[in-house]
């Protein structure tokens, strides 16, 4: 049984707040019904095609006679087929050339007319030839020609619109004018002569100059949101659009029904899950804040954490190929992948807490960590340019001391994070990463921690979710649902939720980076409600980034250059937050992006109810202890020694430098002894010779209340930990009572380490 074959139409995509971002098409095919085609149109097509639709059988066998008559000649077949044979020309048959296909044109033309009403058959021919310029049927033409609507159309626009389909290439309306306008004045004389318009009419059509407009692209208000979304659809046939990328092609540009081997297809509705007016708002910011094309620009990710819908995905660059008009042909917030610099952190913090369990060896938020800068770090295996030794250095100036594993987070400290990592394992904080949401491939080098590998803002702010959720995972997406042309749900997506943190492990994460915006590298980024964040900033000051979360949403900003990684260094841009220009001598996570951040975070929530993070659940605490560890034996090292051994026990060293002939830098003692447990943040006191003997201080006459002072500072001053004992001794000399008649041993003498000082003391005759 012979079948019309579907019309394609195109698709569209609305904004999860209904906004038309823009219309999926290969081909432009805008199917209408009959009743929606003025007269003035049919007639046109009519007059030009085949005037005599409405009374024949669907056959011209007066064409047939002549294609016989050429065949015989060896020329070409002839046109003037009708419509009928047409639609069987385009839609059943081969392109071959033959008497044989002329013939089965014409038996399958007066099954169709058996089958269909010319109604029909004129509406399927009116919706699926081919008019030229990608147009397929006339309501597409209308559009592409003369920028209108079918019951717009003039009678000079309507016949000049129909005489591509005869031939579109010579009947070009833009191309070749006079050849258009021969063609479409023959339609208006037919057009008269049929009793569908007035002489009037007529001349009037033909004095009308042939004036097309220029081909218009579809007006598209977010390119890459609509770039993305095709790309999704068409790379997953988990949207029910076909197993194969060709059906899904097919299903979603839709098809001209001129290809025998396709049909149908399209007329979708794709509802996505950015927001029209947070994505416009975004890509105004950016483009406020970076003007200077030759100068960086940013890229803004936000993601709900409810469900992981994508909300938010802006470019400070408009998207197309005109590189010199600041274009790029991809887009940076999902397909600029940059090292995240310090934002990269939390992953290492969530391994190490996590590491407990593993190793035997407990790290908290509480463990203590030396800050030394710069510090050299031996990773065991080749790990930069000095092999196995690793140069890690902090942001500003150098440090020494103990620091919290908290305070190193919110204080953003590499040289604690770069022994995290060492210690904890780079394949683990990539076993992390990717758990959390992280999809680039990631290597695993001791740098990890301190985000040396590239990502994209959109999995960052997916990754970062995972600390929002408290430890569940919640998958992003962009496709929210997807109908076909009559309103039946092809596609719907359901939230998949995966617990992939303990959740007081994430919870105690949680409060370590709130205090990044309340005290930390972030104040910038502060909005005045319960946030937490990361700052970010890669080495040389070459990407600068802020991650950050509210209970509802979490924001990537990334800022750099679009091209290379280029220093920002001694660069001007546009502070829209604060309506200033703003010199940078260098830019940082927590001056440059976090304000970004602040700015758009403060047009997301203006509306949006305060929440709180939840409380803390059992067990966070217990991420907060200060773990007990072993002292280290220090014995017989150098002071140097001694310290960074103490250093990396989580203990602060303690030196003191004992008044002694020995050498100097003798070891003593140390203290508590080695192999004893205490808590990590106290101290060690290791004693070393100063080289310097120590003498007895005259302390003859003094007051006996007084020795107990002075013995303590001649220890703290000689570290020799000397002891006193007191004899009495009767006198009758009254200024001797109460005082100090001598000592043992005497003024003068050398004092030697922990030795006891003998005061006689004079007292009153009994």
């Amino acid at each position: 049984v012979l079948e019309f074959p579907a019309v394609g139409s195109l698709s569209e995509v609305y904004t999860s707040d209904g906004v038309l971002l823009g219309k999926l098409s290969e081909r432009n095919s805008q199917p209408v019904s009959l009743d929606e085609i003025p007269d003035t149109v049919i007639n046109a097509i009519l007059a030009a095609e085949d005037a005599e639709f409405y009374e024949h059988a669907g056959i011209d066998y007066s064409a047939i006679a002549r294609a016989a008559v050429e065949i015989y000649r060896g020329g070409n077949l002839q046109g003037g087929s009708t419509i009928t044979q047409q639609v069987v020309k385009q839609n059943f048959l081969s392109a071959e050339q033959t008497l044989e296909r002329k013939i089965c044109e014409a038996v399958i033309a007066s099954e169709l007319e058996e089958r269909y009403t010319k109604d029909q058959i004129l509406e399927f021919y009116l919706n699926s030839m081919f008019f030229g310029q990608n147009a397929y049927g006339v309501q597409a033409a209308a559009q592409e020609y003369w920028g209108k609507d079918l019951d717009q159309l003039t009678i000079a626009e309507a016949t000049a619109m129909a005489t591509p389909l005869r031939n579109p290439s010579l009947y070009d309306l833009r191309r070749r004018p006079d050849t258009v306008v021969r063609a479409r004045d023959a339609a208006i004389t037919q057009m008269e002569v049929n009793g569908f318009i007035t002489s009037a009419e007529a001349r009037a059509a033909k004095a009308t100059e042939l004036a097309p407009i220029e081909h218009q692209e579809f007006e598209e208000l977010s390119p890459a949101v609509i770039i993305a979304a095709r790309e999704e659809i068409l790379g997953s046939p988990k949207y029910n659009l076909g197993d194969t990328y060709t059906q899904r092609k097919r299903a979603l540009f839709g098809c001209p029904a001129d290809q025998t081997d396709c049909e149908g297809g399209g007329g979708l509705t794709v509802t996505v899950t950015v927001n029209h007016e947070m994505q416009t708002e975004a890509n105004r910011i950016l483009r406020a804040w970076f003007q200077d094309l030759s100068g960086p620009t940013g890229a803004i990710a936000m993601v709900e954490n409810g469900t992981g819908a994508v909300r938010v995905m802006s470019s400070g660059l408009d998207f197309g190929d005109d590189l010199e008009a600041g274009q790029r042909p991809y887009d940076l917030a999902t397909k600029g992948r940059r090292q995240a610099g310090s934002s990269f952190k939390p992953f290492a913090l969530v391994t190490a807490l996590e590491s407990g369990s593993k190793t035997g060896r407990q790290i908290t938020l509480g463990s203590y960590f030396d800050q030394t800068s710069p510090q050299k770090l031996d990773c065991g295996v080749p790990c930069s340019p000095e092999g196995n030794i690793w140069t890690v250095r902090n942001a500003g100036s150098g440090g020494s001391g103990l620091r919290t594993l908290e305070q190193a987070t919110y204080f953003s400290t590499n040289t604690v994070y770069a022994q995290v990592s060492l210690q904890v394992g780079p394949e683990n904080i990539v076993d992390t990463a990717h758990r959390m949401g992280i999809e680039s491939p990631l290597n695993a080098v001791p740098s990890i921690a301190l985000g040396t590998q590239s990502v994209s803002p959109l999995e960052m702010a997916s990754a970062y979710s995972t600390l929002a959720n408290f430890g569940e995972r919640v998958e992003t997406y962009l496709i929210e649902k997807i109908e076909d042309k009559n309103g039946n749900i092809v596609y719907s997506h359901e939230v998949e939720r995966t617990r992939v943190l303990d959740e007081a492990l994430t919870a105690a994460v949680v409060r370590a980076m709130e205090k990044v915006v309340s005290q930390g590298t972030a104040t910038r980024a502060d909005i005045d409600r319960p946030q937490a964040g990361k700052t970010g900033t890669a080495q040389n000051f070459r990407d600068v980034w802020f991650m950050g979360f509210i209970p509802q949403y979490t924001a990537a900003v990334w800022v750099g250059h679009a091209d290379a990684q280029v220093e920002m260094v001694n660069f001007t841009v546009w502070d829209d937050l604060n309506q200033r220009e703003q010199t940078y001598s260098r830019a940082f996570g927590g001056t440059l992006a976090a304000p970004i951040w602040k700015q758009f975070m403060q047009f997301v929530t203006a509306d949006l109810p305060v929440e709180d993070f939840p409380p803390d659940p059992a067990g966070t605490d217990a991420y907060y202890q200060i773990p007990v560890t072993e002292v280290p034996d220090v014995r017989g090292l150098s002071e140097s020694e001694a310290r960074s051994l103490i250093l990396a026990a989580g203990l602060n060293p303690v030196v003191i430098r004992v008044a002694s002939r020995q050498d100097p830098g003798t070891f003593f003692s140390q203290s508590p002894s080695p192999g004893a447990e205490v808590r990590q943040g106290g101290s060690v006191t290791v004693r070393y010779s100063s080289g310097e003997a120590a003498l007895m201080p005259d302390w003859t006459g003094v007051k006996a209340s007084s020795i107990e002072t002075r013995i303590n500072n001649f220890n703290s001053r000689t570290g020799l930990n000397v002891t006193f004992r007191i004899i009495e001794r009767a006198t009758t000399n009254p200024s001797e009572v109460d005082r100090v008649i001598s000592t043992r041993p005497s003024s003068g003498s050398v004092v030697t380490p922990n030795r006891e000082i003998v005061f006689i003391v004079g007292v009153a005759p009994s």
